[in-house]
């Protein structure tokens, strides 16, 4: 935007000194050079990233003083084209719309003010013969009264954009709450039923595809039923958090965790072998049978497993099937243990 607006000011000026609209002694070419030198400092600060060290990491601020302060020097020019020209420090002031809230809007217009204000007792010291005192008052007050209508319908157009971000960031904040709702456990925070079936589609999709290694573990906790009408049913979530707790830091990021139902868990394991399936699950239930809990010093949790690989084409329906199999399996081997089915 700064850089169409300044070629946009230079070609305008040119065309004005051309056409004698402006002095012929106008310095455009050293007046442009310079700014564009300036802004090329700025772009480099931006690309770099070394402005997020700054209060105001966009220079929003310090690009509209660098603007500002070439329009006056355009202004001192314009002879009579000056009450046209005016309306370029618009243009600087619309820059900051986006980012300025009304307090700062006020400062760079106080200071497009001043800098005119400047611009006109210069012109009455060294040049008095060319001043119209009548001209110059009615241009500093309509610039006076453009700016304040302009602060005022900024500062609103910037809380309108606050308000809308804020909105945004509402709207995004409840996406990803019903997100997680709609795919995390709410007692372990794990992935749910719904969230893993949909998972172990494309996970066996994948496979087949790219000929991978697939495996599926069903996790089920021993006497589980025992826990609850023992200690109750508070105990026993605390049983199932815990085992969740342990099961995400025990297994790699890569592997799909989730509850099942219950105290039933399933597992996915991509790109591994069957050795490491079951040397994992036996690593978790070893940790698992370490916990102690503040309700029952002497409880010991254990948990059955079964493992199974996944066969190329198989549907989703037999490779649970399977697994769920060797679980059984498991439990009738008595509990405690990790079959490979």
């Amino acid at each position: 935007m700064a850089l169409y607006s300044y070629c946009l000011l230079w070609f305008g000026t040119f065309m004005g000194v051309e056409l004698t609209a402006f002095d012929p002694a106008t310095p455009h070419v050293s007046i442009f050079c310079l700014l564009f030198g300036v802004n090329v400092v700025f772009y480099v600060l931006l690309r770099t990233g070394y402005s997020e060290r700054f209060r105001d990491p966009s220079l929003t601020v310090a690009q509209m003083i660098t603007g500002i302060l070439a329009v006056t020097a355009v202004l001192y020019f314009s002879r009579e084209l000056r009450g046209a020209m005016l309306s370029i420090y618009l243009m600087v002031m619309t820059f900051g719309v986006i980012s300025l809230d009304r307090r700062r809007l006020l400062w760079m217009a106080v200071f497009i003010q001043v800098s005119f204000t400047l611009l006109l007792i210069g012109e009455g010291i060294f040049a008095p013969q060319q001043v119209i005192f009548s001209y110059q008052l009615g241009h500093w007050f309509i610039l006076g009264l453009v700016l304040a209508s302009f602060v005022y319908v900024g500062g609103y157009i910037h809380n309108l954009q606050s308000r809308v971000r804020e909105q945004r960031e509402h709207l995004r904040e409840a996406h990803d709450r019903l997100f997680a709702i709609a795919v995390r456990d709410e007692l372990t925070g794990l992935y749910n039923r719904r969230y893993f079936l949909g998972r172990l589609e494309e996970e066996m999709s994948l496979a087949s595809r790219s000929g991978s290694s697939l495996h599926l573990a069903i996790i089920d906790l021993d006497h589980f039923k025992q826990v609850n009408d023992t200690y109750g049913h508070p105990a026993g979530d605390e049983v199932i958090r815990r085992f969740s707790a342990v099961a995400s830091v025990g297994l790699r990021r890569s592997d799909i965790l989730a509850r099942y139902g219950g105290e039933e868990f399933v597992v996915l394991f991509p790109h591994v072998s069957s050795k490491a399936c079951v040397a994992a699950l036996d690593r978790l239930r070893e940790e698992f049978a370490t916990q102690k809990y503040p309700f029952a010093e002497t409880l010991r949790n254990t948990f059955s497993a079964g493992v199974v690989e996944y066969h190329q084409n198989e549907s989703a329906r037999d490779f649970t099937r399977r697994a769920d199999e060797a679980l059984y399996l498991a439990k009738s081997n008595g509990r405690n243990c990790v079959v490979k089915g």
